[in-house]
């Protein structure tokens, strides 16, 4: 006879922060399809895996005028498509800024969260060269210590080595991508696949922790750890294609 756990679905915190500097203007339009691509994602992956998951979204533009969230923690089915009028780039790219106040703050908001996935995407076509707040070894250990929680990173940049880039703050997966709007469409689409992957992987998991054909991580840090290796296989396994 099969026998069902009462199952807790996993909170997931899908993450995007998104360059807004001045020379976004020229990927502009890509930028606005590519996020709608990535939202329309997961809202798939609420429907088809929501047996087993929860998803909520955060997008956070920036450049050095101001850092916006046109989405904070919004529960995916009400999270909107945006407009080209929601994206207009200007001014410099206080990435190390943008970057901690957001992890900061939805660190907060997960902590004492018994079952909770965090998901970041950095999507950038520059360098840091504003921020106030934070550097690069305050980035670097705060990326460190979430990553030690479970939380998954992906850093996607132009005009860059990002994986050099990447690997500055701690962050194992990284991707380039063209300076242009076929390019930048081409990389968010990854993403977007990278994540389906992912929540394809967490769902099969949690539908056979519910029906007894798995146990259970036996603590929390194991929890993350497992997680951690299914965002980083899933990565894999598209770059591999």
């Amino acid at each position: 006879m099969e026998v069902k756990k009462e199952i807790q679905k996993t909170q997931v915190f899908n993450i995007i922060i998104l360059d807004r500097s001045g020379s976004m203007e020229c990927i502009r339009q890509a930028a606005v399809e590519g996020f709608n691509e990535t939202l329309a994602g997961i809202k798939k992956a609420q429907e088809k895996f929501a047996d087993t998951q929860d998803h909520f979204v955060s997008l956070v533009t920036f450049c050095s005028c101001e850092t916006k969230h046109l989405y904070d923690k919004t529960p995916v089915a009400e999270a909107k498509p945006l407009n080209i009028e929601d994206f207009q780039p200007c001014c410099t790219t206080p990435l190390y800024d943008a970057m901690g106040m957001t992890l900061t703050g939805m660190h907060k908001h997960v902590q004492g969260m018994k079952d909770a996935l965090v998901v970041v995407t950095i999507i950038t076509d520059g360098m840091e060269n504003a921020s106030r707040e934070y550097n690069g070894k305050t980035i670097k250990e705060l990326v460190e210590r979430l990553r030690g929680k479970g939380w998954t990173f992906t850093y996607m940049g132009a005009n860059q080595d990002s994986v050099e880039v990447a690997m500055s703050m701690s962050i194992r997966n990284a991707r380039n991508f063209d300076y242009s709007n076929e390019g930048t469409r081409a990389s968010m689409q990854k993403d977007s696949s990278t994540r389906m992957n992912l929540f394809g992987r967490l769902a099969k998991w949690k539908t056979a922790e519910m029906k007894g054909c798995c146990a259970a991580p036996a603590s929390e840090s194991e929890r993350r750890n497992l997680y951690a290796n299914m965002a980083d296989d899933a990565f894999d396994e598209e770059e591999n294609k």
